[in-house]
């Protein structure tokens, strides 16, 4: 079949929830957490391409910016990655290059 992704956002007040979801073949129970450690491959390149490194890396995005990430452990068909980031007000956004002097 196709793959179909659908990404979606809603406010949460102070922070921003984001969702992508697919159709594929999802990610089993015990391994939610081991796909976001660099390298760490389910299948062999045999039957998957790829290096391991994906959400290991949007792992490391999102904590940087103090967001979380994590599987829907809801989802039965495909998978849905869920992350956070602040929301970002007039008061905590960086000012803009021409007003710094």
């Amino acid at each position: 079949r196709p793959p179909r992704i659908h990404i979606s956002v809603v406010s949460l007040g102070d922070v921003w929830e984001f969702a992508v979801s697919d159709n594929g073949i999802g990610i089993a129970p015990e391994f939610r957490e081991k796909v976001f450690i660099l390298f760490q491959r389910l299948h062999t390149k045999d039957a998957y391409p790829g290096t391991g490194i994906g959400l290991a890396m949007c792992k490391k995005v999102v904590e940087f910016h103090d967001g979380a990430i994590r599987i829907d452990p809801e989802v039965e068909l495909g998978t849905r990655v869920v992350f956070t980031l602040p929301a970002v007000t007039a008061a905590t956004a960086a000012p803009d290059r021409e007003t710094q002097s």
